[in-house]
């Protein structure tokens, strides 16, 4: 059930909204695999939001771990609510902090994401979204970084 849990919860961090780059099927089962995944967030004059789609999450807790792409810079403040819930997450990082967290989630969850940037610039904001397992064969807040053919 927590195997079940734990990909319908990086289904909803992992396949965003429209204006995100989409997520495959296949590309959600291989971050669940790896314990994680990178989610794109396109950030105009330093402001950036992400609404996840709703999903079933079984009033589970679930852990893990936020980092923003190391090549980025100066510092990013994020505020992620769960609008089905009262779970919320406020923080202002430098890329490659350690963002740990334990969510236990309702009946549903469906994150809001909002970020600004130090630097009123356009870019789009590489954050990884790493997942415990239940056999905790990684720590969750080691991104992959892997090789694609696109």
């Amino acid at each position: 059930m927590r195997t079940f849990l734990v990909a319908l919860i990086a289904l909803g961090l992992l396949a965003p909204a429209a204006p995100v780059r989409g997520q495959t099927l296949g590309d959600v089962l291989e971050a669940i695999r790896v314990g994680g995944g990178w989610i794109r967030i396109p950030v105009e004059a330093g402001h950036g939001t992400l609404l996840t789609p709703a999903l079933p999450s079984a009033g589970r807790v679930v852990e893990g771990c936020l980092e923003i792409w190391p090549g980025h810079s100066g510092s990013w403040s994020l505020e992620v609510n769960d609008t089905y819930g009262n779970g919320s997450l406020e923080t202002t990082a430098l890329p490659a902090d350690d963002i740990p967290f334990t969510y236990e989630t309702g009946l549903l969850a469906q994150l809001d994401v909002d970020v600004r940037w130090s630097e009123p610039r356009d870019t789009t904001l590489m954050v990884w979204v790493g997942l415990r397992n239940a056999r905790g064969e990684r720590d969750p807040c080691e991104p992959v970084y892997t090789q694609r053919d696109e």
